[in-house]
């Protein structure tokens, strides 16, 4: 337990609560073990009167909603028709719930949009609670700041895998100095990592960051208490300075550590993203990309990630992991296996470049819930960009997706769906177990396709 969340437990009297997730804002990443230590959270500490989660589940969001959906949530849909559509609907919902359960105490609202801020600020004039729970490195600072408890939706994700015991790697041993440094230098980079983005720097949203783009040392930060601390003592230190009045004061570099900073967090930058690359380039191969496996290859690429700061690899990794590079799958008994990340805009730009080639002069750039699911399934059924490529040009499978096509009376499916029976006849499927999956997939769109007689 985080001490704020400690914080919410007030001897055995669980305060009602009611939660609202914004399901196209907040998402979890593939990991059903962060659902279900979201659910032992609530029950450890909330008695709850509400579930309620919003999105278009016809989308890609239809993973999340299953997930949510085991651990007690009520799935509200909202047709993905006009922007903010779930938002509006989620915010009625609330209000709702505000003037028929005078009882409620706290409101956790999961979601790092700045629209629900008025609303927070009118529960908390009535003495309620606001809990965000969100990514910070997608939400306002003014939007953590407003809440009476801040959460990182990746502080429910289970500990960090123990590397040392499949000898991937040994840990360097560190002194009480050199961990204090290093954690020094990871607040300074985080400070200067939000500079380039151009975000303001409360200290309250510093913590909240640094926290998400460090959880080798959110699990338990040896030697000091927690970054509360650690900012406290660089302070101290004047390595850092306080800039403004509460609640908006803010962390500011000093001038003798600025220009040093700025460096190491461009080393730091360069170094994660060549390891996100080794991870492409192996996966696009078909090289088996387990941990034991990737450590030899970013060492051969002279990686240093202990110059870095980080004592061993998995540190390194779930750095990564952290700031959406890569993605680390637990594989229990086995060492965990390290997979690429394919992002909004390279799989939308993909599209734009390749459209007319792959699925004919006539059709169109997908809309952006569909560009989403088409990431997923390059993640479900693990398959590379380069790997998709091939499949959706092997003459056998665009033979036998002419043959559905002709089969079911249809003379196009969208090029999403495309993809997902390219993909699902790359990997040895039969017609039917295939024709199965693509339909649940078209069924939103009212139609089916059947197998060749």
């Amino acid at each position: 337990m985080t001490p704020e969340r400690e914080r919410i437990v007030e001897g055995t009297k669980r305060p009602v609560a009611a939660v609202f997730w914004d399901a196209e804002n907040v998402t979890f990443k593939d990991e059903p073990r962060l659902s279900e230590e979201f659910r032992k959270w609530l029950k450890d500490n909330f008695t709850v009167g509400a579930m309620l989660a919003f999105a278009d589940w016809n989308g890609p969001y239809r993973p999340l909603g299953r997930l949510l959906y085991k651990i007690g949530f009520d799935l509200i849909h909202v047709p993905d028709e006009l922007k903010d559509s779930a938002d509006c609907q989620m915010a009625a919902y609330m209000i709702d719930w505000l003037i028929h359960s005078p009882e409620t105490q706290y409101y956790i609202i999961v979601s790092g949009d700045a629209v629900f801020e008025p609303f927070v600020r009118g529960i908390q004039k009535q003495n309620k609670l606001a809990v965000i729970i969100s990514n910070p490195m997608i939400t306002r600072p003014e939007t953590v700041l407003r809440s009476d408890i801040y959460l990182d939706i990746d502080s429910f994700r289970p500990p960090p895998t123990d590397t040392e015991g499949w000898k991937i790697d040994r840990a360097t041993k560190t002194s009480p100095e050199v961990v204090r440094n290093t954690a020094f230098r990871r607040l300074q980079e985080s400070i200067s990592k939000l500079n380039k983005l151009g975000r303001s720097t409360p200290i309250r949203y510093v913590r909240a960051v640094v926290e998400h783009l460090n959880p080798e040392f959110r699990v338990g930060i040896e030697h000091f208490d927690g970054w509360d601390q650690i900012i406290q003592q660089a302070i101290a230190e004047d390595l850092v300075r306080v800039e403004g009045g509460e609640p908006f004061a803010e962390l500011v570099l000093t001038d003798k550590v600025a220009k040093i900073t700025k460096a190491q967090t461009d080393s730091l930058d360069a170094a994660l993203e060549r390891f996100a690359q080794i991870v492409r380039d192996m996966h696009a191969e078909g090289e088996h990309t387990g941990m034991e496996s990737v450590v030899q290859r970013v060492r051969k690429e002279k990686i240093n990630y202990n110059a870095l700061g980080y004592s061993k690899f998995g540190d390194f990794a779930r750095a990564a992991e952290s700031r959406d590079l890569v993605r680390i799958v637990d594989q229990g008994k086995r060492p965990p296996v390290v997979k690429p990340v394919y992002a909004f805009d390279e799989m939308l730009e993909w599209y734009k470049q390749n459209t007319r080639e792959f699925f004919g002069p006539g059709a169109k750039v997908p809309q952006d819930p569909f560009i989403k699911r088409t990431i997923q399934f390059l993640n479900k059924y693990d398959v590379s960009i380069k790997q998709m490529e091939k499949y959706l040009k092997d003459e056998q499978i665009r033979y036998m997706y002419e043959r559905i096509l002709e089969t079911s009376g249809l003379s196009f499916i969208p090029p999403y769906e495309q993809i997902l029976i390219s993909i699902l006849f790359g990997k040895g499927w039969t017609c039917k177990d295939a024709i199965e999956v693509i339909n649940r997939e078209l069924a939103p769109l009212g139609y089916a396709v059947e197998c060749p007689k």
